[in-house]
């Protein structure tokens, strides 16, 4: 019985789609390539990297990682918004937690929490956004690149 739990658990785990997570590594990228069946483009800028996946649909999500590989920042636009909770990995919180500075119902919303800042706008099966953690960004970069 308890193989059987083992085997299950391991299955279940290996079905969980794996992002890069916004202060996570790198290294997800790939996994992000895989989840999303996109094709991922790289551009290397003054201070970070830029990981570029457009999917089938012509959904895009950017990925911004520091020198030190990790993801400072995370954009998104296409049809609908992404899995939040699996972009913002334990940032996710700040959802419910974060000042709601600017809210315009069904259209825009900016978050700021104590280190994360999450903007997005909607409409009409469009959506488009931003997150990013301030103290992740590197110095030489203008959090303003994360779009």
């Amino acid at each position: 019985m308890r193989a059987i739990l083992c085997i299950q658990l391991i299955l279940m785990m290996g079905s969980v789609p794996a992002w890069a997570v916004l202060g996570g590594d790198v290294s997800s990228v790939t996994a992000d390539q895989n989840v999303l069946q996109g094709q991922v483009r790289k551009e290397l800028h003054t201070g970070y990297e830029l990981h570029e996946i457009t999917g089938p649909s012509g959904s895009i999500v950017r990925e911004f990682v520091s020198p030190q590989g990790k993801v400072f920042g995370i954009a998104w636009q296409g049809h609908g918004i992404p899995d939040l909770r699996q972009l913002l990995g334990s940032y996710a919180t700040q959802l419910r937690e974060g000042q709601r500075t600017r809210v315009v119902p069904r259209r825009a919303v900016l978050i700021q929490g104590d280190d994360f800042v999450l903007s997005s706008f909607g409409y009409s099966r469009f959506s488009r956004g931003r997150a990013y953690v301030p103290s992740l960004v590197p110095s030489n970069v203008s959090a303003e690149v994360v779009r």
